[in-house]
């Protein structure tokens, strides 16, 4: 009766074993007001511009430099961005190129304002921007932005 009991007991394993490999692992999700490392989510003036993942940081000494557009390609929409992080985190500058309509900069120093916190991995960068719209350059205007930037 005991190798009986053994066999229905090692049959009862093996099929648990076979159920727990067939699931799929649980969707990751991310800490509230963080997003998975490598993506970002941009907004410019109210839009919206919605996740890219096609995110490059790169740390040198106390900055970090980070965008999200072609690097080979000084046409291609996207975002640059610099950070510091001495005593606290600081903005040194925001590069927005032909996002929701609107091309423009924030440089710390030289007008608008930008700050800058972080949750895990994750920069929360906004502020204001000088720039135009895309589709009327001739003409100057401010601009705001959100960034979430996970490096």
């Amino acid at each position: 009766m005991s190798t009986r009991w053994t066999l229905a007991a090692s049959t009862a394993v093996a099929a648990l074993a076979v159920a727990g490999c067939a699931s799929s692992p649980p969707e990751y999700e991310p800490a509230p007001g963080t997003l998975v490392a490598g993506t970002a989510q941009i907004t410019v003036n109210g839009n919206d511009l919605g996740i890219t993942d096609t995110v490059q940081c790169d740390p040198a000494g106390t900055l970090t430099m980070m965008r999200t557009r072609d690097p080979d390609d000084p046409d291609a929409p996207g975002i640059s961005a610099i950070i510091a992080s001495e005593d606290e985190l600081v903005v040194r500058g925001v590069g927005i190129n032909d996002l929701g309509g609107f091309t423009g900069s924030y440089n710390r120093g030289l007008g608008g304002e930008a700050t800058v916190s972080m949750t895990g991995r994750t920069y929360d960068i906004s502020g204001t921007a000088d720039g135009f719209d895309t589709d009327n350059p001739s003409f100057r205007t401010t601009g705001n932005f959100q960034i979430k930037i996970a490096c």
